[in-house]
């Protein structure tokens, strides 16, 4: 098969002169926490923890002032001095578990209706994937605005596999997030639609193992309702994962935004090349 590989190579120079390192654990538990984002703020410097909650990622000589943030879906984030962490080698850091608020759901005696939105066509001869830092993927995310004007539950989320040459299954997280306009005086590269909060209340990591074709990945029980335009963002878990191994479909005409770390500044593709994400929502009229 011939496709087309829509990406946007990004180059930097990374100046590795101090380990950070630590290990994340809930407080209440002291279970580990899998999957925390841990990085500098508005700057492409961090990394995801692995599912025993260590992480580690080098810092150059003009980050060791900066202030690094951990941050869970379902927990309070925190702030530490990146010099603390090169004070202590390996330090520990204790995340609390925030109120669980829980979304009024009310009963109708009326029909359900289902709809799928986004990118409901797929491209198979685009392929797309995530921009990466020094060969290192991890808390790489890929999204699209999906346009929505009903109050509804979103029930799925689906997008097709081109290639997948990797032996092990793929670890990634999906994130949902509100549309916002972008700040007063934005540059023009902003457009008029940006990235905001999550609209997650629990973290949704999944794998993903097929070679090729559509994957479907049922988000009905984290009950994520809406009435609003959002994003939806697919965010790589893995270290690796180059272009030539492993790609979605994509559209020409779909706008991509993207970011290479957790904390990392959003950015707007220029040319297109917008992931086929859809999701299948239920309403009522």
């Amino acid at each position: 098969m011939k496709f087309t590989l829509l990406f946007i190579a990004l180059s930097t120079t990374i100046f590795a002169q101090q380990k950070v390192s630590g290990q994340i654990f809930d407080k209440s538990t002291k279970q580990a926490i899998s999957y925390v984002s841990v990085g500098i703020v508005a700057k492409s410097v961090g990394t995801i923890s692995s599912e025993l909650g260590i992480f580690e990622f080098f810092v150059s000589e003009k980050q060791k002032s900066d202030s690094l943030k951990i941050s869970a879906i379902g927990y309070k984030s925190q702030s530490y001095l990146i010099s603390d962490f090169i004070k202590e080698p390996t330090k520990t850091v204790f995340l609390e578990v925030l109120p669980m608020q829980l979304n009024e759901i009310v009963i109708k005696s009326k029909k359900v209706k289902f709809k799928t939105i986004g990118t409901t066509h797929y491209t198979k001869n685009n392929c797309t994937g995530f921009a990466d830092i020094e060969g290192n993927w991890k808390g790489a995310e890929a999204a699209i605005l999906i346009r929505n004007n009903k109050n509804c539950l979103l029930e799925d989320f689906s997008f097709y596999v081109i290639q997948n040459k990797y032996d092990d299954s793929l670890v990634f997280r999906l994130n949902i997030y509100e549309r916002i306009s972008p700040p007063a005086g934005s540059p023009e590269w902003m457009g008029k639609d940006w990235v905001g909060p999550t609209l997650l209340k629990k973290a949704i990591i999944f794998k993903v193992g097929i070679k090729q074709g559509e994957f479907t990945l049922p988000i009905k029980n984290y009950n994520i309702q809406t009435a609003k335009d959002f994003y939806i963002s697919l965010e790589c878990l893995m270290d690796e994962m180059q272009i030539k191994k492993f790609c979605y479909a994509a559209s020409v005409s779909t706008v991509s935004f993207f970011k290479v770390k957790a904390f990392s500044t959003w950015r707007r593709g220029k040319s297109g090349g917008g992931a086929d994400f859809n999701v299948k929502v239920s309403y009522t009229d």
